[in-house]
């Protein structure tokens, strides 16, 4: 009797597990997809709305291409959109003429019409390493766009409060990076998460999440003052492959 109870009462946590483990995906969700024919890689801008909402977004799809001859060319497609609930919908298309030494990134970007926070976003790389070589400073044009944009990649209670406390203040700095900053939030053990800041794919700064509001507002003005540091060493390595 026992072991049906404890058989039962496991069934149940697996069972609430997954249900609230779907619940968390229940999202907006950007997709880059891409295909080629010949020389030519089409991209697509496709989003899923997985909530239960109608929803006012808007969008920006950016593709950077690098010639073998160093030449950087770009083009870009953004606008307004609405999508419902449990749809998927194609934004935008571009194709772009592809040689085999070429090096191609692209990124795309929803954001939220109302609050202007960035929800979801996706990138592609193709030969990404010819980048690392010398750039234009045609890239600082293109990457203007993205500036300011943030995404909100949290779970709980205390991450969303950390967030709104974190878009409250970087929304209001006259000097931001060209890049979207990202809050993401992971569990550990316990009941305590785990907040990283990642730039460019990169974590520069993380805490292990606590209710306190002084606490927040100290892990806040770390967190601003490791983005400007970050920011400040990106410039200066740029600086010395620009011609």
């Amino acid at each position: 009797m026992k072991n049906s109870y404890s058989l039962i009462l496991c069934t149940f946590f697996i069972f609430l597990s997954v249900f609230m483990y779907g619940q968390e995906d229940k999202k907006v969700i950007a997709r880059i997809e891409s295909s080629t024919v010949e020389n030519q890689i089409q991209l697509k801008a496709v989003v899923t709305n997985n909530t239960a909402m109608y929803k006012e977004l808007n969008y920006l799809l950016i593709s950077i291409k690098k010639g073998s001859s160093g030449n950087l060319s770009n083009n870009k497609q953004s606008g307004k959109f609405s999508i419902n609930p449990n749809e998927v919908k194609i934004l935008s298309e571009i194709n772009v003429n592809l040689e085999k030494k070429d090096a191609l990134k692209a990124f795309l970007y929803i954001k939220d019409e109302e609050s202007q926070k960035l929800i979801a976003k996706d990138s592609l790389e193709l030969n990404s390493d010819l980048f690392k070589k010398k750039v234009a400073r045609i890239e600082e044009d293109v990457f203007y766009e993205l500036k300011g944009l943030t995404i909100d990649e949290t779970k709980s209670k205390v991450g969303k409060d950390f967030y709104d406390l974190f878009y409250i203040q970087y929304s209001q700095l006259p000097d931001k990076g060209n890049s979207a900053v990202t809050i993401t939030e992971l569990p550990v053990r316990g009941t305590s998460g785990q907040i990283n800041i990642e730039i460019d794919d990169k974590v520069v700064y993380s805490f292990i999440t606590n209710p306190g509001e002084d606490y927040l507002k100290d892990q806040l003005g770390a967190t601003l003052k490791y983005i400007k540091e970050f920011n400040t060493r990106k410039n200066l390595i740029k600086n010395e492959f620009i011609y």
